[in-house]
Formats: C-alpha cells, structure tokens, sequence
C-alpha cells in the first residue's frame, strides 16, 4: 500500500481535496470539515460531520462508487457541533451504522440540555449559510445519539482485510475526545486532539479548549506512536514527512502558547481584556470562521483560564 505525498520544499503541503489519501482511507466533506472512509473488509466513516455537509457528503459516496452497506461504523471523535452534526441523519438514512465513541461522548450525546445546545447551533449555522433544513427528505436537525460502542484506550476494531482501528482517549480539547489510529499504515486520526496548521503554515493552531493539562497530557499519550499519515477533521492530511514529526512539534507549540498567555497575563493584569485578545487572535483563522461570535468567546475564555490554572 503506498501513500499519496504532496511536498513542496519550505512548506507545509496539506491534502484537501476529496478523494484517496492511501489506498484504503478516503478524504471526504469539505475544505473545512472532514471525514475519513477506513476501507477494510468492513468500512468505518470517522468523523460526524455537519448538517450543511450531508449533500456533499453523499455526492461523494456516489463519486467514488461507495457501496453504503459495507459501512459497519461510524466513530465519533467527540461531541461537538461539528463533529457530531450529522449523525442524526445518517442514522436515518442509514440504520445498519454502528455509532462508537467515548463513554464520556456517550453521555454528552444524550444529555439533554447537550443535544439542545448541539440542535440550536446546528439550526442557528444552516440559517446562516441559507441551507435547508432537509435533505432527501430527511431532516437535519439534531437528536440525541444511540451508541452502539463505547471505547476506551487500547480498544480495537477488526476491520480486516488487514486493517484495524485503535483507539485513545484524548481530552483537552474536549472532555470527550477520541483519537482514532490505523496502526498498520501508522495513520493517526486525533479530529482537534491535535495542534493543526492553518492551511499551508507551519505556525500550528493549540485547540486546548477545555483543559490545558488534559490537552499535553494526550499529546504526551500519542508521542510513542509511529505517524506517517494524519488526518484532521478540520483542514485536511498531513503525510509522510509533515506528519512524523507533528506530535513533538504540536507539543511544543502548545507548552509555548502556555507560557504566553502566562507572561501577557502578567503584562495586561486584567484576565477579561487577555480573553478578548485571544478570541480576536482565534476569529481571524478559517478554522474558527463559522463559529458563532458568543461560543467562540467561551471557547477562548475557558482555554484562556484553564492555561492560567483558574479552572
């Protein structure tokens, strides 16, 4: 099995248009929000997506001949809005799926107060972008979230054909995170888990939304791992060369952004003028673009805090 490599000499070179990424491992969704298709045996789609991606999404399957019934799971790396938007809908569409996530993403999946959140962002965005809120006659609108498979560290599916998915929990970005890792071509899957490059820049963008430690401490799991191939649900594939070195290099990136906002906290001595500066810094970048201006404020302010040890 070979990879697909894009270099370019003093650059970071990003896989972003859909298709194969490898042999058996598929690119899917958009520039901005993707998903994998892992082709064993059996398949696994990685990656919930969004409701303004689902025709798309299924464009794709046509284009690339996919035959729905073959796909046995869908993994869901963590119970975000853009991560898990559609489920709901192809679960509908398609009800032989088995959903795997975290225990914790389980319960976040169907809580409640969760889901209603997850459903008023995801109604909120489609309006914005002037989306239906149906597709093929099903509707996109978020409900809780039957769980098939709960996971932890070690666990494995058999896919075969000689692949398998291994899986990490991974917090930091969110309580819930879960990296997935295809060990037998050493590809890692880690959605926010991750420090990711903003398009063809090296300067990697921290996501340790939730909890600062939680956040090193993931990284510090997955060091050890061989990494030919990663795949972002946000912004693409780094392969080969871009990719082996992206654990260390995303670890540092994350300890000195720390030390940052420690020494302008020192500078500023006001903790809300530090969180608006920082959320101005996270506006600006095509990752957080459709993010509503209220979220991305809590998003910041709690990473802003926990880097500080106030939360």
């Amino acid at each position: 099995m070979s990879l697909r490599t894009i270099q370019q000499k003093g650059r970071l070179m990003i896989v972003q248009r859909p298709g194969y990424v490898h042999d058996d491992i598929l690119l899917l969704g958009s520039r901005s929000i993707n998903s994998y298709l892992i082709k064993g045996e059996q398949y696994a789609l990685l990656g919930g997506g969004v409701p303004w991606v689902v025709a798309r999404l299924e464009a794709q399957l046509d284009e690339f001949d996919i035959d729905r019934e073959r796909i046995r799971y869908l993994v869901i790396s963590h119970a975000h809005h853009d991560h898990c938007g559609a489920v709901p809908y192809l679960l509908k569409k398609y009800p032989h799926l088995e959903v795997v996530c975290s225990s914790v993403c389980a319960s976040v999946l169907n809580d409640d107060k969760q889901v209603e959140l997850i459903k008023q962002v995801c109604r909120k965005t489609l309006d914005a972008l002037k989306r239906p809120h149906v597709f093929d006659g099903l509707p996109l609108d978020f409900c809780a979230v039957p769980v098939a498979r709960e996971v932890g560290d070690g666990d494995r599916i058999d896919l075969g054909g000689g692949l398998s998915l291994q899986f990490f929990e991974t917090p930091g970005h969110s309580r819930c995170s879960l990296s997935a890792y295809v060990p037998e071509i050493a590809g890692l899957f880690p959605a926010d888990a991750v420090p990711s490059p903003e398009s063809d820049k090296r300067v990697l963008t921290v996501t340790a939304n939730n909890d600062y430690g939680d956040y090193i401490r993931s990284l510090e799991k997955l060091a050890d791992l061989p990494v030919r191939l990663v795949g972002y649900e946000h912004g693409g594939v780094l392969t080969e060369e871009d990719a082996e070195g992206i654990i260390a290099r995303g670890l540092e990136a994350t300890l000195e952004q720390r030390r940052r906002i420690h020494e302008r906290y020192e500078e500023l001595k006001d903790l809300e003028s530090l969180i608006e500066e920082v959320t101005d810094k996270y506006r600006k970048l095509e990752l957080f673009s459709l993010v509503p201006a209220g979220l991305l404020r809590a998003i910041t302010g709690r990473m802003v805090k926990s880097a500080l040890g106030r939360v």
